[in-house]
Parts: structure tokens; C-alpha cells; sequence
């Protein structure tokens, strides 16, 4: 299994992100908060295609790398051995 981390693009006092943390929060995944500036969601547009948030991004490699996106393809049933 792929160890994932994952991060939450958030806006401070945003009623949607309050939503989604207290749901990730009773679920018990641990994730991490990335604070977005108000006047620059450029960063959650480049990730998700829009600029609202609240966004959470899983990352696949951040220890072995190439060895867990690899691990993932096998996952999902696109690469064989």
C-alpha cells in the first residue's frame, strides 16, 4: 500500500473548508492545512482547474518516489508485475 500524504487548501473562516475539515477530522485522516491568500488562489487554480477551495491534493512519491507512483499503477490495475 502507497503511503499518501495529503494537504487541504483552505481559506481561514471559509464555511466550505470549515465543512470539509470537520468531515476529514471524524474520519481520522490526517492530513495537512495550507493556508491560501484571499487575494491569490492561483496555486488552487493550477491544482484543480478552479479557484475555489476548499481543495485536498493526495501526493503519491513523496518518500521512494518513482517505487510508490509505480506501487500506484499497480494499484489501480494499469501496470502489470
Amino acid at each position: 500500500m502507497v503511503e499518501k500524504r495529503r494537504i487541504l487548501f483552505r481559506i481561514e473562516g471559509c464555511p466550505y473548508c470549515i465543512r470539509a475539515e470537520k468531515a476529514l477530522d471524524e474520519s481520522g485522516v490526517i492530513y495537512e492545512r495550507f493556508e491560501v491568500p484571499r487575494n491569490d488562489r492561483s496555486l488552487v487554480s493550477l491544482l484543480s482547474g478552479q479557484p475555489t477551495v476548499p481543495v485536498l491534493v493526495e501526493i503519491i512519491g513523496s518518500k521512494d518516489q518513482d517505487d510508490e507512483i509505480v506501487s500506484y499503477c499497480k494499484e489501480l490495475g494499469g501496470l502489470q508485475g
